[in-house]
């Protein structure tokens, strides 16, 4: 740009009044804070929140604990807003806890059942609470094989008393009351507990090797499945029949809450 150009342009007002436009405009955008959302902390829940902080402390809050409790408020809806701002609400942990919380929220006011509810919900789910087949039976166990006596089943034949030989399996003693396949299983390993549960009763059988040594078993009895009262059940059914009805909601209301969205699922491959 010539010098004489240059002076012209000095001596222009337009160009002093742009000059002044833009420095008016920069200085305002570097000393004008940038719109900033709104936190307003309602009077309803400032003393919701000092309630419950004095049933804590079983006392009223002072004027000073009443405005910590203010300012601490303040910066948790400040931390949350941070949170949401930098999409902490994504993280997968944080994203299961809100779902099983609205789950909960769907699930709530449940009325309690009635006596006539239970029974029919019991007569309709019935082999749900039927106790399954037992046995009771008498054991000698070894931990170690090479200590049993050669001559063991014989003695069991003729009838030695079996408190005074053998080990004890995890304290329970030798009579083993109305155990089911599952107890068995737990103590002497799926293949030796399965066997046992199909003996007859009477005879001493043994050895049977698991991974906890060596057992001999005689059967007592075979008990059958049986049926609890309802007053023996009264408790779990209202467990059961509220934790039912509360899915059966949750299900219909998540059903209505999809018809607020648009909703598509990418089956293309990966």
């Amino acid at each position: 740009m010539s010098a004489g150009l240059w002076n012209a342009l000095r001596r222009e007002p337009l160009v002093h009044f742009l000059a002044l436009a833009a420095l008016l405009f920069v200085g305002y955008h570097l000393l004008t804070p940038s719109a900033r959302e709104s936190i307003v902390i309602a009077r309803a829940s400032i003393d919701e929140l000092a309630r419950r902080q004095e049933e804590l402390l079983a006392r009223p809050l002072s004027d000073e604990e009443r405005r910590a409790l203010i300012e601490s408020a303040i910066d948790d809806e400040v931390l949350l807003r941070e949170a949401y701002r930098r999409g902490l609400d994504r993280d997968a942990v944080v994203r299961q806890h809100l779902v099983q919380k609205m789950r909960f929220i769907l699930g709530e006011d449940e009325a309690a059942p009635t006596e006539a509810e239970l029974r029919a919900y019991l007569a309709g789910n019935g082999e749900r609470y039927r106790s399954p087949p037992t046995v009771t039976l008498d054991q000698v166990f070894y931990a170690d094989p090479a200590e049993v006596p050669d001559d063991l089943m014989t003695q069991l034949e003729n009838g030695i008393d079996i408190r005074n030989i053998g080990d004890p399996l995890d304290m329970l003693g030798n009579r083993l009351p109305h155990y089911s396949l599952r107890e068995l299983i737990g103590l002497m390993g799926p293949d030796v507990a399965r066997r046992v549960f199909e003996l007859r009763p009477g005879a001493w059988h043994g050895p049977m090797q698991s991974e906890r040594g060596v057992h001999f078993v005689q059967i007592q009895q075979h008990h059958p499945p049986t049926m609890p009262s309802f007053d023996e059940l009264a408790d779990y059914l209202r467990q059961d029949w509220a934790l039912d009805q509360q899915q059966r909601a949750i299900a219909d209301k998540l059903a209505e809450l999809r018809q607020n969205y648009r909703i598509v699922v990418d089956q293309g491959a990966p």
